[in-house]
Formats: C-alpha cells, structure tokens, sequence
C-alpha cells in the first residue's frame, strides 16, 4: 500500500489569509503525511487542525524563528513517533533541528526525515549545509545496524546554492549548485541512499531567479512509486506542485501570495 508523503517550504508562515490557500493546496494532493518548513507562530498549528481535523501534528520547538510542522492522518496501520533531531542544527541556535517521523508496521520502521538546511553561498551556511548532511549519513549507518529493517527518507528545503568564497560574487564561484547537488547525490549513493528524480528541477522561483532547492533522498530497497515521464525521457518519481503549473499572472499570483517553493509529493511502499 502507498504511503504519501508531501513536503514543502511555505516560507514565512504565520497565520493569516494564506492558511486556506496552503491547505487547499495540501488537501488536492491528500497525503498521508505532510511537513511545512519557516512555521512561525503557533496560531498555524491550531488553524491547520481546523483544516485537517482527521490528522495529528508535531512542531518544533527551540530558540530559532522558523519551525517544522509535521502532520499525519491516524491509522491503524502503523504506530508513529515523533523526534527532534537536534544534532542538526550544526551547534548553530538559529538553524531547525530535524524533525523525524518514524512509523512502524510489520518489523517495518520508515524513518522519514524533514530537514531545512542554512541557507547561503557563503562559506560558513555551505559548511553547515556539510555537516548536517554527515549526519545523515551517521543516521543512515544507525539505521542499517539495526536488527529490523528500517529505511530512511531525507526531504525537505535543502538550500543546494553552491558555494563563493571568499565572498558572494560572480568571480568568486567555487561550487556551482548543480555541482553540490551532483556530490549530494554522490554521497548518497555511498550511504547507500538515492537521490530521486524530480517532475521539474526548478522547484523555488522569486519572479525572476529560479533555483533546485528541494529534494528527496531515499533508502535503496524502499520501494518508490513512479509518477511519471519528463520530456527528457527520465522517469521520476518525486512530482513538484505548485507554480511550475501556472504561467503568467496566476503563476506570479502563487508565487507572491501562497509560496515561492513547489511542494514536493511521493508515494512510498509502506
């Protein structure tokens, strides 16, 4: 039975008039388990419930500004539980911890991990985007040690800008973003781990810059649904919603009023 799981980056969510927006456009994907990144304020949490009576949630909590919202509709088919995972802060307070969702079925346990990395091109948030990352590959090791099988999904706003250094310019380029995205990928494979194939690349847009800031990584062994075909003829598995089906002043209308990130949706084997 599929399992779907939807993450995406509502940047700056307070409450207000874009609750309805995000959770409509939440609701015309019906996961069975959905995180939202840079919560800030709890009046979000209790209008969600309003919209998703039939889910429980989890928010993070520390001294930082923006949260993670984790919720999951209740089911007799698995138990849940619910960790920060504050090793991924990078001992830097103003960055999220992880927030993991673990459900277990069947000697079964999915570990789904939804991260918001820092966010820069500059030295120190391309270090820190590093080290969160090695501790995944050290969550993934655990994971593998363990006597029941257990599988790992990493999703989130993974902030793949590159690196210039010694300060942001042109000139200064020393990885470019497809290049830290190829050796995320690369690192992945290592810890035995994919990075899945998205519908679109582009996943944030300001109007003007377009970015691949989303992903998904994945468990080798844990089966994953195929959504599609791209025009390029690679298959994915991942479909990005959001503005990249919208053109003109519907898509700019999105953009600026509901969310400059497209929502990430998978179908997992669980």
């Amino acid at each position: 039975m599929a399992l779907r799981v939807l993450s995406w980056n509502v940047e700056h969510f307070r409450s207000g008039g874009r609750v309805k927006a995000v959770a409509d456009h939440i609701k015309g994907h019906d996961p069975d388990v959905f995180a939202l990144y840079e919560v800030e304020n709890l009046g979000v949490l209790e209008l969600m419930r309003n919209h998703f009576a039939n889910y429980s949630f989890h928010l993070t909590d520390g001294p930082e500004v923006q949260e993670i919202l984790v919720g999951y509709k209740g089911s007799s088919r698995y138990q849940a539980t619910f960790v920060q995972k504050r090793e991924f802060k990078a001992y830097n307070p103003s960055l999220r911890p992880g927030a993991c969702l673990t459900l277990y079925r069947d000697s079964v346990y999915l570990n789904l991990l939804f991260l918001h990395t820092d966010s820069g091109t500059d030295a120190a948030a391309f270090g820190n985007r590093s080290e969160m990352f090695d501790k995944v590959w050290s969550m993934k090791a655990t994971i593998d040690k363990m006597a029941e099988t257990g599988h790992l999904v990493v999703t989130g706003d993974f902030n793949t800008m590159g690196l210039y250094f010694p300060r942001p310019a042109k000139k200064n380029l020393a990885v470019a973003a497809a290049r830290e995205i190829e050796v995320l990928g690369g690192a992945g494979s290592k810890a035995s781990m994919t990075l899945l194939a998205k519908e679109h690349s582009l996943t944030f847009s300001n109007g003007t810059l377009e970015s691949d800031l989303d992903h998904v990584l994945a468990s080798n062994g844990l089966g994953v649904k195929t959504l599609g075909t791209r025009a390029d003829g690679v298959e994915y598995q991942v479909a990005v919603s959001g503005w990249q089906q919208l053109s003109g002043a519907r898509r700019d209308d999105f953009i600026n009023n509901v969310s400059d990130h497209c929502a990430l949706v998978f179908d997992l084997d669980f």
